[in-house]
């Protein structure tokens, strides 16, 4: 189409110069032109362009011929237009990627690398709250508090993070209401309620030290405990005895003399559950396992909750649970009440606690 119009232009500029020169030469330049014109040869002209159905390249020395399939893309070939999608499939295709971008703004990870990161996280949280040190080994004690001038004020062990419950009960096992109360140290000191027994104390640091005064009702004179963060053990209970009655004492059923001094460790051992090295320990029948009973120097020891009614006792102690500790001479069976309920128990001999 190219040719075509610039031989037109051609001719068009040749008539024109030919009509400007004369009639005659200018009719027979005019013949001549045509001639010219007509001639396929004369008129074609190399261009740089490739032709409309040129082959596409092929390799000298492969001798392919003109229909052989080279694998090869024709830059000129006209693609196919992509087929036109529905509004219905455009407004899908806007939401898949809506929400393929929202879940990847607001969980960008993936599950298996959440967990890792939660495993991580916890493992860090253990090694900083865990201490470098074991946890202390929890104990109870009951002791017997001396109220002399000269006495040494009993030593309670407490441990940062953990609650020291400190009661107060009196000679019969029954509980001494605390008036008021006074402590220093890093500590930290529940008061009971009016007219309670029962104190809790907590440490606050790792090398906490004081001391707490405690005024019981009745009771002229105050009891005192030394307080003392400690890292081997740590007192979750402790029962402090104090020597005399108190305004909640019940009368024994037989006056045996209820009498226990500071430092008397035999019935203080037997309370707790321990009894001395050597105690000869007796086969009890008649009652069940929670009384037993001990020989220990010519005297004999019963632990039980139960209510000695024969025979009488030189000494006794109670706890705050209601065990109770009763000091006999030798006596091959015993008369307890049991909520009223009068049982024997029989005692024989078993064997004897070695080292």
């Amino acid at each position: 189409m190219k040719r075509r119009f610039s031989g037109n232009i051609f001719l068009s500029v040749c008539v024109a110069m030919l009509l400007c020169s004369g009639g005659a030469s200018a009719q027979t330049a005019l013949e001549k032109l045509k001639a010219a014109t007509q001639d396929p040869e004369r008129v074609r002209q190399p261009s740089a362009l490739p032709a409309e159905r040129a082959q596409p390249p092929r390799a000298p020395g492969l001798s392919l011929s003109s229909d052989a399939d080279t694998n090869m893309i024709d830059p000129f070939a006209v693609k196919d237009a992509p087929a036109e999608k529905s509004a219905q499939e455009i407004e899908a295709l806007i939401r898949e990627e809506s929400m393929n971008a929202a879940l990847t703004g607001l969980l960008p990870m993936e599950p298996d690398e959440i967990r890792k990161l939660l495993e991580r996280f916890d493992d860090t949280q253990q090694a900083v709250e865990i201490p470098v040190y074991p946890y202390p080994e929890p104990e109870i004690i009951a002791e017997t508090v001396s109220l002399d001038p000269g006495s040494v004020p009993p030593v309670i062990k407490v441990g940062a993070g953990h609650v020291t419950t400190l009661t107060l009960l009196d000679i019969t096992g029954a509980p001494w209401p605390i008036q008021d109360l006074a402590y220093a140290g890093n500590f930290e000191v529940i008061t009971p309620e009016p007219g309670g027994h029962v104190i809790r104390i907590t440490g606050m640091s790792e090398f906490g030290y004081g001391n707490v005064s405690i005024r019981l009702l009745e009771l002229k004179t105050p009891v005192t405990f030394t307080l003392k963060t400690s890292r081997d053990s740590v007192y979750y209970r402790f029962d402090a005895r104090i020597p005399e009655y108190g305004p909640m004492a019940q009368a024994p059923l037989i006056d045996g003399g209820l009498t226990l001094a500071a430092g008397n460790s035999i019935l203080g051992q037997i309370l707790d559950g321990v009894p001395p090295k050597g105690a000869e320990k007796f086969k009890v029948g008649g009652v069940d396992g929670r009384t037993t009973a001990y020989l220990y120097q010519e005297t004999t020891y019963v632990r039980t909750p139960l209510s000695l009614l024969s025979p009488g006792w030189s000494g006794s102690v109670s706890s705050a649970d209601g065990m109770n500790v009763y000091a006999v001479v030798n006596a091959p069976v015993l008369l307890l009440s049991d909520h009223g309920q009068v049982v024997h128990a029989r005692l024989s001999e078993e064997d004897t606690l070695d080292e």
